[in-house]
């Protein structure tokens, strides 16, 4: 089940690939359906379509006995704040943040009821067919900036929705190796600036552990395999990492997945912030990620490396 679930984009899409080629009577209802994906609004408009339901299926009472996920936080979350969460390290697909999320039941909302919380991706994920549905049902949306504007904005339908993003993206994602903190984060401040534009706090999350559910391949800089993800990246904003897990099915290692929610940063509203103030509350948020970090490493991931922040 749980391999399942962790492979859930590739095998969707070879489902969508079989059901097209295989049956002639489908390829008609397949075509309008890819069309639909193109134009559907749902992953921009800041609502999406969640669907609550999601949360009950059975699937997650094993992907949490598998990972034995734990969410620790420093302070209480007020539900009837909006919040901008900054999730750390991307990982190889991002396990934990899902989780936080709130599709297995153990996220924010399950800790504190009223709490919305909306996960952002990159748009592409919205293009694989069957995949995109899920990813929707689950409450994610688009990550560019507008979609992020429209989660935010107090004229939406739902005024306090807090976001949460995994900072480092597709750059950081390469440096998922385990037991390894490398981080991008010094040059990424948009999403500061958004949150100042919206007057939301912000609040460091660290996942423990997170590198550790797949092994990456060698991919120093200068080897055949960082050229390639580099180039994919250069391209296309994302790349296809090389990776295994404990099988030819991908199945993940078995770890403890514990996310560590840092205490808010208070942030006061403008809508035109300056780059001054935009980089005194990036400061803190480093800071704060970093303290989180140096804490309580030596409890949840002791043989991992110092935190280091690479870009």
């Amino acid at each position: 089940m749980v391999t399942l679930w962790t492979t859930a984009p590739l095998w969707t899409l070879v489902l969508f690939v079989v059901l097209f080629y295989q049956f002639s009577s489908l390829r008609t209802y397949m075509a309008l359906y890819m069309a639909f994906c193109f134009f559907d609004p749902a992953p921009y408009n800041g609502v999406g379509r969640r669907f609550a339901g999601l949360q009950k299926l059975p699937v997650w009472q094993h992907v949490n006995a598998y990972f034995q996920p734990k969410m620790v936080f420093e302070e209480p979350l007020d539900a009837r704040k909006r919040y901008v969460f900054g999730s750390h390290p991307h990982g190889v697909v991002s396990y934990m943040s899902q989780i936080i999320a709130g599709c297995t039941g153990l996220g924010f909302e399950s800790h504190f009821p009223g709490l919305v919380v909306r996960g952002v991706t990159m748009p592409f994920s919205f293009m694989l067919p069957f995949f995109r549905d899920y990813v929707l049902a689950m409450g994610c949306l688009s990550c560019d900036r507008n979609s992020i504007r429209r989660i935010l904005s107090d004229r939406h339908a739902h005024p306090h929705q807090s976001l949460l993003i995994v900072v480092g993206g597709a750059e950081e994602s390469m440096l998922a190796h385990g037991n390894r903190a490398d981080l991008v984060l010094l040059k990424r401040r948009g999403f500061v600036r958004e949150a100042v534009m919206a007057g939301c706090d912000l609040v460091p999350v660290y996942n423990f552990n997170e590198n550790s559910i797949y092994q990456l391949a060698e991919n120093h800089k200068g080897t055949l395999v960082h050229r390639f993800e580099m180039a994919l990246r250069r391209a296309y904003g994302f790349t296809i990492l090389l990776f295994h897990g404990q099988n030819v099915f991908y199945t993940p290692f078995r770890t403890q997945l514990t996310s560590v929610v840092g205490k808010p940063i208070r942030v006061r509203r403008n809508y035109d912030p300056s780059d001054e103030e935009v980089e005194h509350y990036h400061g803190q948020y480093v800071d704060e990620l970093t303290r989180i970090y140096k804490k309580y490493k030596p409890r949840y991931e002791p043989a991992a490396s110092e935190i280091r922040f690479v870009a």
